[in-house]
């Protein structure tokens, strides 16, 4: 190119230089900044209603899978059990379970945990229903334990060793937990508290429990009970007791 041509092209641009467009201007970086903030405050909005609708769905759901049943407070929560929780629940959650079965095996930390994290509104209670050939002697030794206020400790040591405890270690476990040997031996070969055990089998059965876990979720407030069998796992557990204390 000549350099006339050259500077008759600058001289163009010069006197018809293009114009910044409108997004590089002050005002325009503006507009898009808020463009941006309006969208990013939308999509907040609408992942909150999702989540929230998904919340109120768990909950109605958890409540929906359970069957309403009578609630008679003195068959449901018996009168002879070991419990978590507060003396005065809002809810009562009443576990039917047995120290033989691996699926409340799977349960029983969640247990421990939810009685712990909601210690002042809920009382979790502990009944016994048997299905598994050593059931009998380990529902016997935690009683006996609880004879010296250990029943969860050893609670947990039965379900933490299940399937690995044979019936000449439960003395072994008993001085373990600080126990006074004797008196356990002596409370286990009587089988001081199978009256008991027989009572809790006795109301599992009439209340049309058919298996372990079974949970009754007992509403004091409006006289409600509510009977959920199989394991519960942390989060369906937690939608539930919330699902009950919001009702």
């Amino acid at each position: 190119m000549a350099l006339s041509d050259r500077i008759a092209e600058l001289r163009q641009k010069l006197e018809h230089p293009t114009p910044t467009r409108w997004y590089k201007r002050w005002w325009g970086v503006l507009i898009l900044f808020c463009l941006f903030l309006l969208i990013s405050f939308v999509a907040a909005s609408v992942i909150y209603i999702i989540k929230t609708a998904r919340d109120i769905k768990n909950e109605k759901a958890s409540i929906n899978t359970a069957q309403k049943i009578q609630a008679n407070k003195t068959l449901i929560e018996g009168q002879n059990n070991y419990w978590l929780g507060t003396s005065t629940p809002k809810i009562t959650i009443v576990e039917f379970s047995d120290f033989a079965c691996p699926f409340c095996q799977d349960n029983f930390s969640v247990v421990r945990e939810l009685g712990l994290k909601y210690q002042n509104d809920i009382k979790i209670i502990y009944r016994d229903y048997l299905g598994h050939t050593d059931s009998l002697d380990l529902a016997l030794a935690a009683r006996c334990a609880g004879e010296q206020n250990k029943f969860w400790p050893m609670h947990d040591k039965l379900f933490t060793n299940q399937g690995q405890i044979a019936l000449t270690d439960l003395p072994i476990l008993a001085q373990q937990l600080g126990l006074d040997v004797k008196t356990f031996n002596t409370c286990l070969s009587t089988k001081k508290y199978l009256s008991y055990i027989r009572e809790d089998i006795t109301a599992a059965e009439t209340i049309g429990i058919t298996k372990t876990p079974s949970w009754i979720i007992n509403d004091q407030a409006r006289g409600e009970a509510y009977l959920q069998e199989g394991a519960i796992n942390r989060s369906d557990f937690i939608n539930i007791i919330e699902a009950f204390l919001k009702k």
